[in-house]
């Protein structure tokens, strides 16, 4: 492994206001961009499971706010090619510590921009895609794909702000479309929309939102029409739907009980073969993860993204050769349904009047 003459300073998230800077952020990463041979272990039996070889890596120098808390406060960011660029610094030796400009301090974090307008950008190979790419023209996999899975299973239990172990799994190549969780549920497969030759895998086309306990159907989403409007993405903690916030705080002020016999909310995507993808999700559900702000109302012609907490639901395969994204649901287990709909209410509680209030919740 060896260092190279590009470094890379990312910030991320909204903007905070400096005195002397009203766009800039408090959570960022800067370091070196490194080039080499990576592989990963097994750590119960210190076996080679993958490899990629000759591919470009950040190390970060310093970081801030890009750690979750957990056990499911946090991302699983797999951004492709999308973040995988960097500038040109003069030498290997360069302090990329310099590309960090802090404007002000907001409660003791530094708040800054990225100090890179004068250097020559970069796009590197980003390794996920250069390997899948480079194995799939190999005929090593079929699959140019890879999926998540995350094991909501394993925080039951679990305290606020702790990390717990073997979390989440990555399929990569075939795997990903051939897998226990794949395998086990119904596989519904979107179409990845275009947009600027980037992120077709994770755009959307959501055609309606409907909660038939309410006799309420919602359409005509002409916002997904636009880049970077409607889409999915494990790298966001939230999910937002493109409704008005009267909305959400009607659910909100609903009581338990009748959240239950309402049912659930179905969000129609558009899917491959001229098919109709229908993604369930309990209202109970939906209204916990509000209390949470893990769940946003942002308006009829907002954002529509389906971020991190679908994955208590469903496993998410992208597949980049085809750009498609495939949604299986879950065979959940009578202790995640109970912990979901239960009387702990997924770790939040119900108040006096019936309706959900949040408590010492951590998912």
């Amino acid at each position: 492994i060896t260092k190279t003459d590009y470094a890379q300073c990312i910030t991320y998230g909204a903007t905070l206001s400096c005195p002397n800077d009203p766009s800039a952020y408090n959570t960022f990463s800067v370091g070196q961009i490194f080039q080499g041979n990576i592989t990963a272990y097994n750590t119960n039996t210190g076996k080679n499971i993958a490899s990629m070889d000759e591919v470009y890596f950040g190390i970060s120098s310093k970081e801030q706010s890009f750690l979750c808390d957990g056990p499911l406060n946090g991302i699983i960011g797999v951004a492709y090619s999308a973040l995988n660029g960097g500038v040109s610094v003069p030498s290997p030796d360069f302090n990329s510590l310099s590309l960090w400009s802090q404007s002000c301090e907001i409660d003791n974090k530094s708040v800054g921009t990225c100090n890179t307008a004068d250097l020559a950008t970069v796009t590197l190979p980003a390794p996920l895609e250069q390997t899948l790419k480079e194995d799939d023209e190999s005929g090593y996999i079929s699959a140019e794909a890879f999926g998540l899975y995350c094991d909501y299973a394993a925080t039951i239990g679990s305290d606020y702000d702790t990390i717990v172990p073997s979390l989440g799994i990555f399929f990569g190549g075939d795997m990903a479309l051939n897998n226990t969780f794949y395998n086990s549920g119904t596989a519904q497969v979107a179409l990845g929309l275009p947009c600027r030759n980037k992120f077709e895998w994770y755009m959307l086309k959501l055609d309606s939102i409907r909660m038939p306990g309410l006799n309420m159907t919602q359409s005509g989403f002409s916002q997904c029409n636009e880049c970077v409007k409607c889409y999915t993405d494990s790298g966001t903690s939230w999910i937002s739907l493109p409704l008005p916030q009267s909305q959400c705080n009607d659910l909100m002020n609903t009581k338990v009980d009748t959240l239950k016999i309402l049912g659930s909310m179905l969000l129609d995507i558009e899917g491959a073969n001229s098919s109709t993808v229908t993604l369930s999700l309990p209202l109970l559900w939906l209204v916990e993860q509000m209390t949470l702000n893990r769940v946003r109302c942002s308006g009829a012609s907002g954002d529509f993204i389906l971020g991190f907490p679908l994955f208590q639901y469903y496993y998410l395969a992208f597949d980049m050769g085809s750009k498609t994204i495939t949604f299986v649901d879950l065979q959940l287990s009578n202790e995640i349904e109970a912990f979901l709909g239960g009387t702990k209410l997924g770790g939040n509680k119900e108040s006096s009047s019936g309706t959900i209030e949040p408590s010492s919740g951590y998912h």
